[in-house]
C-alpha cells in the first residue's frame, strides 16, 4: 500500500489517530483528531504532547508506557479535554512502532469517543433510579395517607365542635391547608411509582408551547422576562398525551422563569432533531427522527455536579422545592419513549431539551 492510500485510510477512519516520537512530539493527527481535540494538525504537528494536554491525563500516560515498554496500553473509559476545555469520554488504545534496528522510535493512539454511550448510560441508570424511588414511594404514601386520613376527618369535626369560634377557626383552616398541602405532596410521589396511562395524538407542539407561554406570561412579565419564540415552522406534529405533555413544558417553563429572578431572556426553540442519542434507534430499520423542545434561559446556569443530581427525587436548589417537578418530567418523557437532556455553564445560563417522537 502506498503512503498515500495509508493517509487516506487514516482520514477514513472515524477514530482519532495520534502519533508521537520519542520524545512524544506528535508526528500524525488524523481528521477524526482534529474533529475530537478541537485542533488542526496545521497547528499540532512536531509540538509536544504535553503543551497540548496536562501531564497527568491518560493519553500521555499511556503513550509514554508505550515508548518506555514497547507493549500496548488500553483503558476503556478516561477523559480528554478539547481545546475549548469540554472534557469528552474515550477509550484509548496505544501500540508501539519500531524503526528499522527493532527498537521503539515511536507510538500510536487510538482515541475513540464514548461520551454518547457515557451520556446513554447515565440516561439509563437515571431511568431506574427514578423506578426505584418510585416503588419506595408507593409503599410510604399509601402508609402516610391512612393517618393523614384520620388527621382531616378528626379536624373537621373539631371545627364542627367549635362552630364559629373565630381564634380557634383560623387554627383549623391552617391545619386542613397543611393536610391538603401533604396530600398534594403524596400524589406526586405517586406519580413517580404507578404506571403512567398514557393517551397519545399527534399534536402540533407550537400550539402547546403557546398555551404554556401563555399561562406564564403574567409570571414572567413581573420579573421583567422576554419569552422568545425560536420555532421550526416545518416541524410535523410529535405524538404525545396532551395533559401530560403540557405538564412538562410548564414545569420547564416556570424554572427557567424562576431561574432569572433579575430579569433576561427565556428562548423556546423547537427543531427536527437526528441526534444519535437521543433519537431512539429501531434495530435494523436505522435512526428515528425526533422532534426536538429546548427550555433555554439566561440565569448564574449550574455546575456540572448539580447537573448530575437534577433528576434525582427531592434534590433541589430551592429554598421551598420538593425536588419532584424534574424527576416527574424524565418520567413523563420516558413513558413518550422520548429523553430529556440539560446543558449549562455557570454564569452562562441552562438549556433543557426534550425530544420527543414524531407522529406517523
Amino acid at each position: 500500500m502506498s503512503r498515500l492510500d495509508y493517509e487516506a485510510l487514516l482520514a477514513g477512519l472515524p477514530d482519532a489517530v495520534l502519533g508521537v516520537d520519542e520524545g512524544l512530539r506528535i508526528v500524525l493527527w488524523n481528521p477524526a483528531a482534529e474533529a475530537l481535540l478541537g485542533r488542526s494538525a496545521r497547528r499540532v504537528l512536531g509540538r509536544a504532547l504535553k503543551d497540548l494536554f496536562p501531564p497527568d491525563t491518560s493519553l500521555i500516560r499511556h503513550l509514554s508506557d508505550t515508548l518506555a515498554t514497547g507493549e500496548s496500553r488500553s483503558e476503556s473509559e478516561a477523559v480528554v479535554e478539547g481545546a475549548d476545555g469540554r472534557p469528552s469520554y474515550v477509550s484509548i488504545v496505544t501500540a508501539p512502532l519500531a524503526g528499522a534496528g527493532g527498537a521503539v522510535t515511536a507510538a500510536v493512539a487510538v482515541v475513540r469517543d464514548i461520551t454518547r454511550l457515557h451520556q446513554l448510560e447515565a440516561e439509563m441508570h437515571r431511568g431506574e433510579t427514578l423506578a426505584a424511588a418510585g416503588q419506595i414511594a408507593i409503599g410510604l404514601a399509601h402508609e402516610i395517607r391512612n393517618p393523614l386520613g384520620a388527621i382531616r376527618g378528626t379536624v373537621q369535626l373539631l371545627k364542627r365542635e367549635l362552630g364559629d369560634e373565630a381564634r380557634w377557626g383560623e387554627y383549623i383552616e391552617v391545619l386542613l391547608k397543611e393536610v391538603d398541602r401533604v396530600n398534594r405532596i403524596i400524589e406526586m410521589l405517586l406519580d413517580l411509582g404507578r404506571p403512567v396511562t398514557l393517551r397519545p395524538v399527534p399534536l402540533n407542539i407550537h400550539q402547546l408551547l403557546e398555551r404554556v407561554a401563555l399561562m406564564s406570561d403574567e409570571m414572567a412579565s413581573r420579573r421583567g422576562i422576554q419569552i422568545v419564540r425560536r420555532y421550526d415552522p416545518s416541524l410535523p406534529p410529535i405524538l404525545a398525551d396532551e395533559d401530560r405533555i403540557v405538564q412538562v413544558f410548564h414545569n420547564l417553563v416556570r424554572n427557567a422563569i424562576e431561574a432569572m429572578p433579575g430579569g433576561g431572556r427565556l428562548t423556546l426553540i423547537t427543531r427536527l432533531s437526528m441526534d444519535t442519542l437521543f433519537a431512539k434507534v429501531d434495530l435494523g430499520r436505522g435512526l428515528k427522527s425526533m422532534a426536538e423542545v429546548q427550555v433555554a434561559d439566561e440565569g448564574e446556569g449550574i455546575t456540572d455536579a448539580t447537573r448530575a443530581r437534577l433528576f434525582t427525587p427531592f434534590f433541589t436548589t430551592k429554598s421551598g422545592g420538593l425536588g419532584l417537578g424534574l424527576a416527574l418530567c424524565h418520567r413523563v418523557v420516558e413513558e413518550h419513549g422520548g429523553a430529556i437532556q440539560i446543558a449549562s455553564e455557570p454564569g452562562k445560563g441552562t438549556a433543557v431539551s426534550c425530544f420527543l417522537p414524531i407522529a406517523r
